[in-house]
């Protein structure tokens, strides 16, 4: 059966010569890396799974689709490079028609171990970018007649994202930057509480700041979606109470579930 989507052979920074432009390292294979796990489907259940993923319009609002080194012990190295390599023929197996990608977000750690600096984060995205424009399976998308259209004619919609707002630091205007970019969405804070307001992974969580109403603000604004994912309860609640947008829970996990029927 025709896949829905078909890779284009095209692999990460090919336009470059390797050991001449760039540092090369060796990556491990993007289908079948790992034992495949199939949910068995009655014949019925498989068709019905294959019309759904083929006539639906199917996004995945977060993911990190860069390609980490065969040999992980090298990471580090690899990061510092700058020049993460992209999945773009795993992309293509997953049928997928648009991811809202967040790159390597906070472990670009080329001028700090500590990440989540402005000028690693706005490098990271550039790379991607100038990769992106290099093939013809994935489009840098903005709006959601893109997602559609990557939807119509085969190809995938990439929704450049950043998962927390540190980089920013409390430079306002830096979200029209991003946004100029192509940044799509960005996260209030990344577990660990910033400028804006209170991350999970802090004891206390102080709710959403002066500074972080000002942002959400011009987020909406600039027609940027806020994802609350890795942010502290009060800030969450705070920033979908200020936001007069739709605000983003992209992958957070229930702490508890009810047995109980409604």
């Amino acid at each position: 059966m025709e896949p829905k989507k078909r890779w284009d052979g095209y692999r990460s920074f090919s336009y470059l010569e390797a050991g001449r432009d760039y540092r090369e390292f060796e990556l491990p294979p993007q289908i079948g890396r790992v034992e495949p796990f199939v949910y068995p489907l009655t014949a019925e259940q498989e068709e019905r799974a294959d019309r759904l993923l083929r006539s639906s319009v199917c996004v995945s609002l977060h993911d990190h689709a860069g390609i980490m080194p065969a040999d992980l012990s090298k990471n580090d190295l690899y990061i510092r490079e700058g020049r993460e390599s992209y999945g773009y023929e795993g992309l293509a197996a997953s049928g997928l028609d648009a991811v809202f990608e967040n790159f390597m977000d906070g472990t670009a750690t080329i001028t700090s171990k500590a990440g989540w600096k402005w000028t690693d984060v706005i490098h990271d995205l550039g790379m991607h970018l100038a990769d992106v424009a290099h093939q013809s399976l994935v489009f840098v998308g903005s709006t959601v007649s893109d997602i559609e259209e990557a939807h119509r004619t085969g190809r995938i919609a990439l929704i450049p994202c950043l998962e927390g707002a540190a980089p920013i630091e409390n430079e306002l205007d830096r979200l029209d930057v991003l946004y100029g970019l192509g940044v799509r969405m960005c996260g209030i804070a990344y577990s660990e509480s910033n400028q804006l307001g209170g991350g999970i992974r802090d004891p206390g969580d102080g709710g959403l700041t002066t500074f972080g109403l000002d942002a959400v603000r011009r987020m909406n604004r600039l027609g940027m979606a806020i994802d609350v994912s890795h942010t502290g309860d009060v800030t969450a609640m705070q920033t979908c109470e200020a936001s007069e947008r739709p605000v983003f829970l992209s992958h957070s996990g229930a702490r508890a579930c009810s047995t109980r029927g409604s």
